[in-house]
């Protein structure tokens, strides 16, 4: 699973085979436009809170005050208000459910059972967000593993998967493949190519 900025995208894979792959237009920067637009931050505001929610959503203590409301020090451009611990964790849950959902939909729809899968790992910019993996481990009911492209040496089959995957994603790279001139400078006619090594 590719957790992207805009779009995330789910590759599927049997014996190193790719059997389904899906990319859809719900990344981890909705999050950010959600806890803007309900909460009334800014995106600057919002994205620094992104990376500071623990998406366990079990130790999120250090964000709010004794009241439960988010501490001054979080709103950088806008007017403090009383914004509540349960309404900014479930903004940011409920998008997060919904990116989950579709990938789930999307394993059953090729008939894998998440929960018999063997690995599933995510990775982008999205699955740095404090503890993701282990809220997809449990949302999905099966361990998930993350990996950190600068921390942690991916298997070659990882590679691979990553590689065939991208392909699907985004298109092969175009470029110029030279063409062998015709021997005599003419123009061939569709038969003549066709049976130009058979003479």
């Amino acid at each position: 699973i590719n957790f992207g900025f805009e779009k995330t995208s789910l590759g599927l894979f049997k014996n190193l085979a790719l059997v389904h792959s899906n990319t859809f237009p719900i990344g981890i920067n909705h999050i950010v436009k959600d806890i803007s637009k309900v909460c009334s931050l800014n995106l600057e505001e919002s994205e620094k809170l992104k990376r500071k929610i623990d998406f366990s959503f079990e130790n999120n203590d250090d964000l709010f005050d004794q009241n439960s409301f988010l501490k001054k020090e979080y709103f950088i451009n806008s007017n403090y208000r009383k914004i509540s611990k349960t309404l900014l964790l479930k903004v940011a849950e409920t998008r997060l459910i919904e990116i989950l959902q579709i990938i789930k939909k999307q394993i059953n729809i090729v008939g894998i059972n998440s929960t018999n899968s063997k690995n599933i790992t995510i990775v982008g910019g999205g699955s740095k967000l404090n503890n993701l993996d282990k809220y997809c481990s449990n949302f999905l009911k099966v361990f998930v593993n993350k990996i950190s492209h600068k921390n942690q040496k991916e298997p070659e089959t990882f590679q691979a998967c990553m590689g065939a995957l991208k392909i699907i994603k985004d298109g092969w790279e175009t470029e110029a493949i030279p063409k062998k001139a015709d021997e005599l400078g003419k123009k061939s006619g569709i038969l003549a190519k066709i049976f130009k090594n058979r003479f």
